[in-house]
């Protein structure tokens, strides 16, 4: 009786444990939110912007990115830096 207790208590602890094991954080960097959208760096390094639902809008291909203001945001590319618009077209 006793081994039929720690085998089931055994059991639901493991998973309970299995249950609250994550894949790690979504992103490495994530910056202010403006004008609905954040720009957010991936694990591989890249910048892009997500809206509040974290749905990408302006996929991750920048090697930086700054927050939108009036309508456009600064980022860098290939090492030079612009401005994009909200759809993710250089100005």
């Amino acid at each position: 009786m006793f081994k039929k207790l720690i085998a089931a208590l055994l059991s639901l602890s493991l998973l309970t444990l299995s249950a609250c094991g994550t894949s790690g954080p979504k992103y490495r960097n994530v910056r202010s939110y403006s004008e609905g959208l954040a720009p957010v760096q991936t694990q591989g390094g890249r910048w892009g912007f997500i809206n509040e639902r974290q749905d990408w809008v302006i996929q991750p291909r920048f090697e930086d990115a700054r927050e939108f203001q009036g309508g456009k945001a600064a980022v860098r590319q290939n090492g030079k830096w612009g401005f994009i618009n909200r759809h993710g077209e250089w100005l």
